[in-house]
This record gives C-alpha cells, structure tokens and sequence, in this order.
C-alpha cells in the first residue's frame, strides 16, 4: 500500500530489501516453485479484499494465495497504516479510505529487471527470495483470467 508522498509503502507477502521494510507474512517453502502451498511454475488465484466499517471506512487490506489441489493457502493482512517522520506520522488508512470511494481501477503488471533486488532480493535478515536478479528466467509474458470485482463478503472458517 502507498499512501501519496509514501514512497515506502506498507509492505505484505515475501519481499523486500535494500531500503524497502522487509515483509515475511510467509517463506519460500510456501510459496516458490515447487512450493508446498503455493507453486509459483503453475496458475494460482489471488484474492484481494477491502473490507470496511458501518460508516465505510477501511478496517483492512487483505490478500489470500490459493492453488487446486494443493493443502494451504497463504494470506497476508494489514490492519493499519500510519506514515511519515518525522512524527507527527500521517493517518495513511483515511487517505486510502478516501481513495477508495472515490473509486479505483485495478492495474496489473508483470515486468523484469536487473535490478529488482529492492524488491524482492535477500533483506536484512537474508531470507528473501532472490540473491541476484536473472530477468532472462522469467518467462516474456503471464496470463490473468477469471477477474472479477464483487461485493466484500467476509470469509468463514470451516470446520473440519
């Protein structure tokens, strides 16, 4: 999430390096190729949540990572958001509260670098996904198929 004038941002998944904060909602052994929940060599679906209050005011960020035939998901969620330093940091939730009804288009992109360590290379702690950048092992393009935009239903927890 990047609240205007944010160039940080609020990071989730597993990513993260050099000045960006480093996000470990999940590792490698999740999510990679061959990856026990999520193989990145094959399709997977994205679910992207905003879930908000009574009033419509944001409470949350949501992400879930899910794959057929596989025995977990992996989720990630950001529940604040506050920015900025000096303090007085910056209320980042409203700001994107407002954006939001104001309405957003979803942009997607796939794109390669040699120089996408800041994104996705080892981090501070060294247990990023990727040591060096190799941009000729991504493959040229990626499809996304079954998009859809639909009302925020909170998720139920089966049991079993």
């Amino acid at each position: 999430l990047h609240a205007v004038g944010d160039y940080m941002g609020k990071p989730m998944g597993y990513g993260g390096s050099e000045d960006s904060p480093v996000s470990r909602d999940w590792t490698s052994k999740e999510y990679s190729p061959g990856g026990k929940c999520i193989d990145t060599n094959k399709p997977f679906s994205v679910a992207v949540s905003f879930p908000t209050d009574e009033q419509g005011n944001l409470r949350a960020f949501e992400l879930e990572l899910s794959q057929q035939d596989k025995p977990c998901t992996v989720k990630a969620s950001i529940t604040e958001y506050s920015w900025g330093w000096p303090p007085p940091r910056k209320n980042g939730w409203g700001e994107l509260t407002k954006a939001l009804q104001m309405g957003m288009t979803p942009v997607m992109s796939y794109w390669s670098s040699p120089t996408m360590l800041w994104m996705d290379g080892l981090g501070e702690d060294g247990r990023g996904p990727c040591v060096k950048d190799n941009p000729s092992q991504c493959p040229e393009y990626v499809r996304w198929y079954n998009f859809s935009l639909e009302d925020y239903r909170a998720r139920t927890t089966s049991k079993w």
